[in-house]
């Protein structure tokens, strides 16, 4: 014998009322209609997008020597755009070159 089982003999028992239970219903719930149809734009970009691998070699050179440049030279600093003269020519390239063909 459980202890729980000891607790249990003292309480009365639970007699449910089955006849109430049968007669009463539940509320009903609300339902909900579309009343429009919505609208939904794409999440995601479906046509083609631009990455390194996909970019012009004027680009991908323009890019390496920018970031050649501010990685090894101290007085450039990308976060807080501060650049040396070289620096500043070579993100003005970057800046200017396109990455895509332009037809």
């Amino acid at each position: 014998m459980s202890l729980l089982s000891g607790l249990l003999d003292h309480m009365p028992p639970i007699i449910a009322d089955i006849t109430a239970e049968k007669s009463r219903r539940p509320a009903p719930r609300p339902s909900l209609a579309l009343v429009a149809q919505a609208e939904r734009h794409p999440q995601f970009v479906t046509a083609p997008h631009s990455s390194a691998a996909t970019a012009t070699p004027e680009w991908r050179l323009a890019r390496d020597a920018y970031l050649n440049h501010i990685m090894a030279c101290r007085s450039c600093y990308a976060p807080t755009a501060r650049y040396c003269s070289a620096g500043a020519g070579l993100l003005a390239s970057y800046d200017r070159t396109p990455m895509e063909i332009q037809p």
